[in-house]
């Protein structure tokens, strides 16, 4: 049994974190990376309250959590359902018994991340002396790991007539692999194939502002943060060239399409506003007064305009990424001095017309080099 065990886990465990390390590490950014290190457990004690005072705010958590659910269950299908793992069908031989144990080790693990949460809210709930509510998150938890447990059992050893929980499988996985349309193409290809570039890009973003925000908060640098904040954009261009080598690879086709040049220009703004809304919420969740909350959203549709000028750039230049890093290194300078003027509304719009005006002599005339 442990030498099945094992097995499981290799297949379906270890490569589930492996191939959404990306997604998690975006969800450690987002609920810890963002937040103040000496506010971080009052921050959380604060959501957690929340959860257990407010039906409606318990009830929209527990659909993150089915959702999550959704995601584990949907992989290990996707898994099963491949030609290549056929021999995952051979545990048909293992009792019953022995199976449902290594099935909830397995959705267990998989669903841990929400366990150790859910744990923090039970003891909440149980300190508070709302029992019925800790029981109530308790059970929930139990559900979901059941729940997995018996799909998978129920995937292996599925026969040639559909029963209900297969249906729900399919189901599931339907859900998991919501359909993308055309504006929404480069934020999935990031997220699905460049999720590690995504995350170390993310990394390098929230390191820098923690600087300016935490580490020197008391006494905030508009200078070091303004040069920090175009490090931060010289970082995405490493998204920006994925985003433009995607479009011009996989999506080719796309050109011979009667799709109007605004519409593309207008995917990519989409994909940065998705892509820079980490730093967005981190500047505004620890700002404590260093700059006017316009100031912030002024900086981030700037920053915006900055990535779709290197776009811009991307195309003028054959998608030839040395030459296209000069122009990211003179952009740094200008923007850097231009800051100084104290006009951001003015520059983010110099910035956006000069893409705009790139963007349409090269899209058209582009050549990969």
């Amino acid at each position: 049994m442990k030498t099945v065990l094992r097995f499981l886990l290799k297949v379906l465990v270890r490569q589930f974190y492996l191939i959404n390390a990306g997604f998690f590490l975006f969800l450690f950014f987002i609920f810890f990376g963002v937040i103040n290190g000496s506010q971080l457990i009052s921050y959380h004690q604060s959501l957690i309250l929340g959860m257990i005072d407010s039906p409606v705010y318990m009830g929209a958590v527990w659909c993150c959590w089915f959702l999550y659910n959704f995601k584990c269950i949907a992989f290990c299908n996707a898994v099963i359902s491949a030609p290549e793992s056929s021999y995952i069908y051979s545990l048909k031989a293992v009792r019953l018994f022995k199976q449902l144990t290594l099935y909830l080790a397995v959705s267990s693990l998989q669903y841990l991340p929400v366990l150790i949460y859910a744990g923090f809210v039970i003891y909440m709930a149980f300190s508070k002396a709302m029992v019925i509510t800790g029981l109530l998150v308790l059970t929930f938890q139990l559900l979901m790991v059941v729940l997995g447990a018996f799909i998978l059992y129920f995937s292996i050893n599925k026969n040639n007539h559909a029963n209900p929980l297969e249906k729900l499988t399919g189901l599931l996985v339907r859900l998991y692999n919501i359909p993308l349309k055309y504006p929404a193409f480069l934020t999935g290809h990031i997220f699905s194939d460049k999720k590690m570039a995504f995350a170390g890009v993310k990394i390098f973003s929230i390191l820098l502002l923690s600087v300016s925000f935490i580490r020197n908060g008391d006494h905030f640098d508009a200078d070091f943060f303004s040069i920090f904040f175009q490090l931060i954009l010289t970082g995405h261009a490493v998204l920006v060239f994925y985003c433009v080598q995607f479009n011009e690879s996989q999506l080719q086709f796309s050109r011979n399409l009667p799709i109007p040049l605004y519409k593309i220009a207008g995917m990519y703004l989409l994909t940065f506003s998705f892509l820079l809304l980490p730093e967005l919420l981190f500047m505004l969740i620890n700002n404590h007064g260093n700059l006017p909350i316009l100031h912030i959203v002024e900086l981030y549709l700037t920053a915006i305009a900055t990535l779709f000028f290197y776009t811009a750039t991307l195309y003028a230049c054959g998608l030839n990424m040395e030459r296209m890093l000069l122009f990211v290194f003179i952009s740094f300078l200008v923007i850097f001095f231009l800051q100084k003027a104290g006009q951001q509304l003015l520059l983010m719009l110099g910035i956006l017309a000069a893409g705009g005006a790139v963007f349409w002599t090269h899209y058209f005339g582009f050549e990969q080099e």
